[in-house]
């Protein structure tokens, strides 16, 4: 089986702050993203046991100014599968952001 899950987006749509919930496919102790360009922001993650479950803040974000994209990042993830990118910002446009799980 591969270290790595699937590619996913986490969409956080214009004039939002939070991406809707992004199932990884199974729990991961890394979650790799991929930020495109985004309004200056920290971005952070947040996790929830359940599909549909209570979403909660996981540790540091990722504090990013405004960029042209394909800045990336990794977050340890601690065994979750069920997460939401949120900015501390709403976002001017859409914004695709792609995740992927990792084990360790």
């Amino acid at each position: 089986m591969s270290l790595y899950g699937e590619w996913k987006e986490a969409t956080i749509l214009s004039g939002v702050a939070t991406s809707s919930e992004v199932d990884l496919g199974r729990d991961f102790d890394f979650l790799e993203i991929i930020i495109p360009t985004v309004t200056s922001c920290t971005l952070k993650i947040q996790v929830a046991e359940k599909t549909g479950g209570t979403f909660q803040d996981l540790g540091s974000g990722v504090t990013t100014s405004t960029t042209t994209g394909q800045y990336s990042s990794t977050f340890r993830l601690g065994g979750y599968q069920f997460i939401k990118v949120v900015s501390s910002v709403n976002q001017g446009a859409d914004r695709s952001i792609r995740v992927r799980g990792m084990r360790f």
